[in-house]
């Protein structure tokens, strides 16, 4: 199938083009009129708990390391405002790029062979510009915050070169990681919106923390002026390459950096705000450290089902199918029944891992009943504000003319983070007031 020519409209293909795409994607389905990706319930239910699932072992490992390398928190001070941020910048940037490539294939944008597609060209090179300047924004935003809320932070040029490194390594595996699932999702007959963002989610979370605090080894190992000389190289490569993207007169990737980035800022400072406040409940996460477990699987779950809903939406917004009104149809509500449905799936089994994980290991805990309620509890809470934010957000950049594939998962995993973590520590507190 020939390559379609990218235009700044928001519907990237006519009708005829959409149906010619589903049925390469998914041929089973075709005479159903895209039943298999937004109508059918089952599927998406099963292949989304799936997919969930492994998102939550994944994080339950991001948190377990989190709670076995606490020690070097004291060692690296700042580093826990960063971890929030990091994780959920990796799931930002290839959650998005995921969900635009589910767009692309579903609607004959990016076709075989892949090897001479132009599109998939930029939205690499797209991937690899946001990975390397965000990193450069995350470590500016730990310090900035750090300062104005008086926590104390390693110097910037540490930070600088931490978040760098960490965000280099991680996305190069995860770019990898996100193309192979994506053109096997196809190949197997799955739809990749129902998966991409979790599954790409997991990938990164059992990859960051690891990377993350070998980073900062290493880091240390440095002398100080060869940190600060790498950090001004840094800074000066970033913004040519920033510079480059915008005015390539690739329309693909000038499209990703300038839709993508102002989003990205916003949603490095808010996941920055969620890593100031687990900083300053360090005490208590601590004491109950089974809690700080939860806090990355939690938010990761909570942002997922927010980027299934977002990946759902916006396919089914680019081939026509719903309107994206001020009140939600039809098509669009049930949808947000599977998520809630998910929701009340996928909880409990967070409560049921993280006690089974700290009894284990003989980590401080909670009681079963209590870690079950306030998983439940903190969890259909924030997969409500998660579907209002997911449809809204989608609904307000399309009305603006902005690619919701772009943005919105970015937005809603950030949003994400500061509501699943208030969530998370509020409900504890509750549980655990005298």
């Amino acid at each position: 199938m020939a390559e379609v020519n990218l235009v700044e409209d928001m519907s990237l293909l006519p009708c005829t083009g959409a149906e010619q795409s589903l049925f390469v994607a998914m041929p089973a389905d075709v005479n159903d009129h895209f039943t298999s990706t937004f109508g059918n319930v089952s599927k998406i239910i099963k292949q989304s708990f799936f997919a969930l699932f492994i998102c939550a072992a994944a994080d339950i490992f991001a948190g377990f390391s989190i709670a076995k390398l606490s020690h070097l928190l004291i060692v690296y001070p700042g580093l826990i405002i960063l971890i929030p941020s990091v994780i959920n910048m990796r799931g930002n940037i290839f959650g998005s790029f995921g969900a635009r490539l589910g767009t692309s294939f579903h609607t004959g944008e990016i076709s075989s062979p892949l090897s001479s597609s132009q599109a998939l060209r930029q939205q690499v090179l797209g991937a690899a510009t946001q990975t390397l300047v965000m990193s450069l924004v995350l470590a500016l935003a730990v310090k900035g915050l750090g300062l104005a809320t008086g926590l104390v932070t390693i110097s910037i040029y540490d930070l600088i070169l931490i978040s760098v490194i960490s965000g280099v390594l991680s996305g190069a595996i995860l770019l990898v990681f996100t193309l192979s699932m994506v053109t096997q999702s196809f190949k197997k007959g799955w739809d990749p919106d129902n998966i991409s963002v979790p599954l790409i989610t997991a990938a990164g979370d059992i990859i960051t923390i690891p990377i993350l605090f070998g980073s900062a080894i290493f880091v240390s190992g440095l002398d100080d002026t060869l940190t600060k000389a790498i950090s001004f190289l840094l800074i000066m490569f970033s913004t040519a390459a920033t510079v480059y993207g915008l005015g390539s007169g690739r329309i693909i990737l000038t499209r990703i950096i300038r839709q993508s980035f102002p989003i990205l800022v916003v949603s490095a400072f808010l996941s920055t705000i969620a890593g100031v406040f687990m900083g300053m409940t360090e005490e208590m996460l601590v004491t109950f450290s089974a809690v700080l477990l939860l806090i990355p699987v939690f938010n990761a779950e909570g942002g997922n089902l927010g980027g299934i809903l977002s990946s759902q939406l916006t396919s089914a917004y680019h081939l026509g199918l719903i309107q994206m009104g001020r009140i939600p149809d039809k098509r669009t509500k049930t949808n947000f029944q599977c998520i809630l449905l998910l929701s009340l799936l996928i909880f409990p089994i967070l409560g049921l891992l993280a006690y089974a994980v700290s009894k284990a290991f003989s980590m401080n805990s909670l009681g079963f009943d209590q870690l079950l309620f306030i998983c439940l509890v903190a969890g259909l809470f924030t997969t409500l504000l998660a579907i209002l934010v997911t449809y809204y957000s989608a609904h307000f950049f399309v009305k603006i003319g902005v690619d919701p594939d772009n943005v919105t998962i970015p937005l809603i995993t950030s949003v994400m983070d500061v509501l699943g973590t208030a969530s998370l520590i509020l409900v504890t507190m509750v549980v655990v007031a005298p």
